[in-house]
């Protein structure tokens, strides 16, 4: 898969999380880690 697919791929589009390719072209999805999401959450109801 190339960036181009991926970016056309309408089941991909608007994901809660990251993706990426690896040097095969397959997906890897990078888990969200607890710091990340408390301050995301912070952030959220300060605006």
């Amino acid at each position: 898969m190339k960036w181009e697919e991926v970016c056309e791929n309408k089941q991909l589009k608007d994901l809660p999380f990251k993706i990426e390719l690896n040097k095969w072209g397959q997906i890897v999805m990078s888990p969200v880690k607890i710091k990340h999401s408390f301050y995301q959450g912070r952030i959220q109801r300060l605006l």
